[in-house]
């Protein structure tokens, strides 16, 4: 199967891989999402119960330019490389995977 990434990032949408994380944002300011990091989040939680409020903002999500940035772990770029990231697939096989949704994203319903 191949895969045009350039076509694939233009098309994914940084909050709709957000939304299949099922991440949420503690803020938002126009463009501008912010939250605790879904990748170093994990661990802060291993050892604590009880993070900083800090820690709720650490994340970054600029949804204009579709990247993101975590200020704490250094994680980040855009929607792919989150799913990527995420999945802890890699890149190739995270771009297949979000080709798959989209997909079935606009499918016509079928009418029962």
């Amino acid at each position: 199967m191949s895969i045009n990434f350039r076509e694939l990032r233009e098309r994914v949408r940084i909050e709709e891989v957000l939304c299949w994380m099922s991440w949420e944002a503690s803020s938002r300011r126009g463009d501008q999402l912010r939250g605790r990091c879904p990748f170093c989040a994990e661990s802060e939680d291993a050892r604590s119960d009880q993070s900083a409020p800090s820690e709720y903002r650490v994340f970054s999500v600029n949804t204009d330019r579709n990247i993101y940035r975590c200020f704490k772990c250094q994680a980040g770029g855009n929607a792919l490389d989150l799913w990527s990231s995420y999945r802890r697939l890699p890149i190739y096989a995270a771009a297949q995977e979000i080709q798959c949704r989209l997909r079935q994203n606009t499918q016509p319903k079928k009418h029962t």
